[in-house]
């Protein structure tokens, strides 16, 4: 079976994590020498763990949990959100992005929470139960095979000169689609009446232009938004840029004041270990800024993985430690799915959150554009 290589990327992620154990032990042995605990705290309302298996669809996994935990802060209950209706669409616009652009960007079945957007303000959403994106019955996601045909196609059309698809072209793109993800539903039943995908996301409230990415790097004014340079971020989307400092704190006053936020950065470092539930690094770095640009210009953090934090403590050194719900199951994981990761590694190793614009603090939201 060929696998496309956000597959591979996926599969050298835990041989990385593995070749690098006992370096990551000497990580781990530091920060256990101070006999440190974390202390107890109570996670804000999520769903359940998923597992996104062989696809490259942690952004929408991540990106689905922290919508569902938006709707269950505002009174909506648990709902359960399709990840493959927003995966599908998104493809689609990824493929017209493309063409469009003669092939210059990257095209990749990955992508960040501003793609999701994108798919409920166009096409809606639906629940899990409607579209789970396994047709055949399969018990896992597996878009390997998917990913190469499209893979394949798009690089086709591009050889063709072609700026975006033609009729016979879509008709294709859907049949593959349809293949390995299913057909998506013109309306399904919900609360007992018969709706659309764009009729149940208006009866769910919820409200994509509330939310905002957030990154910190010292090549662009704060305060100020710029379009992130990183391959995932193929539809050029803008993110605030703000000092560190305020990063962290947009984090911790939105969990403080109920809201959970959603995390992308570097999965691949030595001391993100899943297996452990912990992703750290030595609490000793010193100019936290300075090594997070650096590691941004030098490739040494990169952003490939999405992710959504739930909760925060502290440990007895007054250390801050963030729990992060993961999309890669629960097996194998000490924490049922979920992790740690503490202060060091979250200002040096996180690209981006995303955050409900109210959960910025006024003093850091007054000096943007945004209005209250």
């Amino acid at each position: 079976m060929f696998i496309l290589f956000e597959q591979i990327r996926i599969m050298k992620k835990f041989l990385l994590i593995l070749c690098l154990y006992y370096f990551s032990e000497e990580i781990f042995a530091q920060q256990n020498n101070n006999e440190f605990q974390l202390k107890t705290f109570t996670p804000l309302p999520c769903t359940p763990v998923k597992d996104q298996y062989l696809s490259a669809t942690c952004w929408s996994f991540a990106g689905n949990s922290f919508i569902e935990s938006e709707l269950l802060r505002t009174g909506k209950g648990e709902v359960d959100l399709s990840e493959m209706f927003t995966a599908r669409y998104s493809y689609m616009n990824k493929i017209s992005q493309h063409l469009a652009l003669k092939g210059q960007n990257t095209f990749t079945p990955g992508g960040q929470f501003h793609d999701i957007l994108w798919v409920l303000k166009h096409y809606g959403a639906v629940p899990e139960n409607i579209y789970n994106g396994k047709p055949r019955g399969e018990y896992n996601h597996n878009h390997g095979m998917l990913d190469t045909a499209m893979k394949k196609y798009v690089k086709r059309m591009i050889s063709e000169g072609k700026t975006k698809p033609s009729e016979s072209d879509m008709e294709y793109i859907n049949g593959l689609l349809n293949v390995y993800l299913g057909k998506t539903p013109d309306s399904f039943l919900w609360n007992s009446k018969i709706v659309t995908p764009s009729i149940f996301l208006k009866d769910l409230g919820f409200d994509p232009d509330n939310y905002v990415e957030i990154t910190s790097y010292t090549h662009h004014p704060w305060y100020k938004p710029f379009i992130l340079e990183n391959e995932y971020n193929w539809m050029n989307a803008e993110y605030l840029n703000v000092p560190l400092n305020d990063f962290i704190k947009i984090t911790n006053n939105a969990l403080e004041k109920g809201y959970t936020v959603l995390w992308s950065g570097d999965a691949t470092d030595a001391g993100f270990r899943f297996n452990d539930a912990v992703a750290m690094l030595p609490d000793t770095i010193k100019n936290l800024q300075s090594v997070r640009q650096k590691t941004f210009e030098d490739s040494g953090s990169y952003l490939d993985h999405v992710m959504h934090i739930v909760g925060k403590t502290t440990d007895s050194n007054g250390h801050t430690w963030y729990y992060i719900k993961n999309s890669w199951g629960s097996s194998g994981n000490k924490a049922d799915g979920f992790l740690f990761m503490n202060d060091s590694y979250f200002a040096i190793k996180t690209t981006a959150i995303v955050v409900n614009r109210q959960a910025i603090p006024d003093e850091i939201r007054n000096k943007t554009d945004f209005k209250k």
